[in-house]
């Protein structure tokens, strides 16, 4: 036997944990309290919208049409990619990258107007939705209006020109986040669209690349205008206590995709989920599967679209689905009625809202993962298949719980018997646990 293969595993888990600990800091958060975030950013269900993705189509006004239909498959808060304009100067490809901010004030044409969109969001409030921005302030477009006026306000290298942020993003400037009046005029227009449009918040992009101090403040004045929710796409825990209410995750993502071909064992999701509730505050919330995650090879396969999405509704954290490409949009229209069933899953069970999580050893921790989330008398039993063959495997159970548990999805019962739960899982099939009432007990 191939002694390389069975080395694998390990050295994935290990480096696995090592990114977890090290990647973003030495230091361990976890015995520090996070943001208090308020109910409907802890029970979100967000779904990012990129209008670009389909520019015949994607303007706020087609998707102002579409907001009863993303309220009915459970979406609380939409986020958009950025709606900027788009700088022109050495700009990258026909259309440039949206993150090459022309004019922070205003919405890049192609997608309508600002009144068009100050009407959108005024729909998404009717609907009792909230609605959020890509914000991109670490860098702007080489012709945004800020650079052409205030030039200090960016990062100069030792001759005394400006700089780009690295050597791929030749077509924005970095700005300088040490200049005073840079500071209040960022804080100002985040609450121009926060005041003015009615926004409910930002998902920050390069959020670590910006002073802390910077976030407190701007957290800060805006909370003075109305609850918001600010999400960081990084991993920095300094930042999930004061200013963001939640963190982008990756290294989970990373881990699905192993365990999906076969290179890690399913055991490592939970070696990695440990290593976050040990680095970040206590009670942080996570914001994982952000992208397509699915390996390109197995695209083909729904079951794992439908693995992916349950586990998102149902580990801890914030549930995000994204329809930034056209094979994400069909993803997402097959897979509706499960979303709309997780959403309502998930308001029903408190367990899945802000339930503790606790990994259930199973006879084959390779490829099945299985935990449980438990609130009070409420918990909920999750069981994953990770391979494309039928597996019939026993959980381990305490003594005390039920002897019946029944599937939320399919209603099927399953029986416990001598603290073991025997259970039969599809191909990347998952099961969803709940005890069964003290009636429908044995």
């Amino acid at each position: 036997m191939n002694k390389r293969f069975l080395l694998t595993p390990f050295l994935i888990a290990f480096v696995y944990s090592s990114i977890s600990f090290f990647g973003c800091t030495k230091k361990n958060y976890s015995n520090e309290n996070a943001r208090l975030s308020p109910e409907w950013v802890k029970n979100a269900v967000i779904e990012e919208i990129n209008l670009r993705s389909s520019l015949k189509t994607g303007t706020f006004k087609t998707l102002e049409a579409q907001i009863p239909e993303l309220k009915n498959r459970g979406v609380t808060i939409l986020s958009l990619t950025p709606i900027h304009p788009i700088g022109e100067l050495n700009r990258n490809g026909v259309l440039g990258s949206p993150d090459a901010v022309k004019d922070f004030y205003t919405v890049n044409p192609v997608f309508g107007t600002l009144d068009d969109f100050t009407s959108l969001v005024r729909t998404v409030h009717e609907q009792g939705l909230k609605i959020i921005i890509n914000l991109v302030i670490n860098q702007a477009a080489w012709d945004n209006t800020i650079l052409m006026e205030h030039p200090e306000w960016f990062v100069h290298n030792e001759e005394g020109a400006i700089v780009a942020p690295d050597s791929e993003s030749s077509d924005v400037a970095q700005i300088d986040f040490n200049q005073h009046e840079l500071r209040k005029y960022m804080i100002a227009m985040m609450k121009f669209w926060v005041r003015e449009i009615g926004i409910d918040g930002f998902l920050c992009k390069n959020g670590n690349s910006i002073p802390a101090d910077f976030w407190d403040i701007a957290r800060s004045e805006l909370e003075k205008i109305k609850p918001v929710v600010l999400i960081s796409e990084g991993c920095s825990p300094e930042n999930s206590m004061q200013a963001f209410d939640i963190i982008c995750q990756s290294k989970l993502d990373n881990a699905i995709r192993t365990i999906i071909i076969g290179t890690a064992p399913a055991s490592i999701m939970d070696d990695s989920l440990n290593a976050e509730f040990q680095q970040y505050k206590k009670g942080s919330l996570q914001l994982h599967f952000k992208k397509d995650i699915t390996p390109d090879r197995m695209t083909s396969v729904p079951q794992i679209e439908k693995a992916i999405a349950i586990l998102a509704f149902t580990l801890p954290g914030v549930p995000y689905f994204s329809n930034d490409s056209e094979l994400v949009n069909k993803k997402i229209n097959a897979l509706n009625a499960l979303y709309r069933d997780l959403s309502t899953l998930r308001r029903k069970h408190p367990a899945l809202q802000f339930g503790e999580y606790q990994y259930m050893q199973n006879s084959d921790r390779a490829h099945l993962f299985s935990f449980i989330r438990f609130s009070g008398k409420d918990s909920v039993l999750v069981v994953v298949n990770f391979t494309q063959r039928e597996k019939e495997e026993d959980i381990q159970m305490p003594p005390h719980v039920s002897f019946v548990w029944h599937d939320q999805l399919t209603n099927v019962r399953v029986q416990c018997e001598n603290s073991r739960l025997r259970v039969t899982v599809l191909p990347f099939g998952c099961l969803i646990l709940s005890p069964s009432s003290e009636k429908e007990e044995p």
